[in-house]
């Protein structure tokens, strides 16, 4: 993509009274957001596995200017439509009242902003705003009651899986639990180590290529679906190695692979997957290729001149 210039800087720049409306609009989303966005950032801050939701807004601001094409020239009308979406925004910030739930309230500023492009720039502001509004979705944290139905399942797996395969290396070991029994230690697969965080961090990263990246849609839906099974392999492979240093009675090295170095070697290897993904799928699937009239006009030429040149040379048969 190639760097914007002066003038297209210009080109998108509002106006003064269009930029002090929106700054007046920003100040009134931050005046009635404050308690949920500062809950927001201290879940961030405080849980390892929501650390990436300092970078989902970023993010989305990116988006939006990558997108930049499908907004130029500036919409003029705007739609009635987006009433529908203040309704339900102003359903979800009365159900979060009512309920003292603050889920609630995170979730309805997507809503807002869905209908707030609407009603200033029509459905086409919408169509260009709506992957960065949806990507906001993983800077809010799980509910507790579906992040533990979701910590369970993956510390199961996580330890039998691993079991497996330090068994089929040939490792005496046994799970108890979520509790891997080996020949001179024992290692806890405990909640911390389920691999929820490595899971909502790639689903992040997936869901992010496949608004960026320009291919074909079944490319961009099987990055997405994938994203959970690599996730879980990679942490898989992180328990499993950490058996093995244990085994060869490596147990600080052990300690800084499964704690310390975890985010930092996961996330290189679920990426190597993804991309060994892709490649076998590209050298499975090819584009077809399609030809140019010109080229089926030269072909049926040639096809016609050499039938006439049998039919005048007879003796070459």
């Amino acid at each position: 993509m190639t760097k914007p210039t002066l003038t297209e800087l210009k080109r998108f720049a509002p106006q003064p009274m269009v930029l002090l409306s929106w700054l007046l609009l920003a100040a009134a989303f931050l005046w009635a957001y404050y308690s949920a966005m500062t809950l927001l950032v201290t879940a961030w801050w405080q849980q390892p596995e929501y650390g990436h939701g300092f970078f989902v807004p970023v993010f989305a601001v990116a988006l939006l200017w990558l997108r930049r094409e499908m907004i130029d020239p500036l919409p003029e009308d705007g739609s009635w439509w987006g009433a529908a979406f203040l309704g339900l925004w102003a359903l979800l910030r009365w159900l979060s009242a009512y309920f003292f739930y603050q889920l609630f309230d995170s979730l309805s500023m997507l809503p807002l902003l869905a209908g707030l492009a609407l009603v200033v720039g029509g459905w086409r502001a919408l169509r260009w705003a709506w992957p960065s509004i949806v990507f906001l979705v993983f800077m809010i944290p799980l509910p507790g009651f579906l992040s533990g139905a979701l910590s369970f399942p993956l510390q199961r797996i996580g330890t039998f899986t691993s079991v497996f395969v330090i068994q089929t290396l040939g490792i005496p070991a046994v799970a108890q639990g979520n509790v891997i029994i080996l020949e001179n230690t024992e290692l806890g697969v405990v909640d911390a180590c389920s691999g929820l965080r490595m899971l909502m961090l790639f689903i992040a990263v997936c869901v992010g290529y496949a608004f960026v990246v320009r291919c074909a849609f079944w490319e961009k839906a099987v990055v997405v679906l994938s994203s959970a099974p690599i996730a879980v392999f990679s942490n898989v492979v992180r328990i499993t190695v950490t058996a093995l240093l244990y085994h060869l009675d490596l147990g600080e090295l052990a300690d800084k692979v499964f704690h310390d170095m975890a985010g930092l070697l996961m996330m290189p290897l679920a990426m190597l997957l993804l991309w060994g993904e892709m490649t076998l799928l590209g050298k499975l699937f090819l584009e077809p290729v399609s030809a140019s009239p010109l080229s089926l006009s030269g072909s049926l030429v040639a096809q016609s001149g050499s039938r006439d040149s049998t039919a005048t040379n007879p003796q070459q048969q």
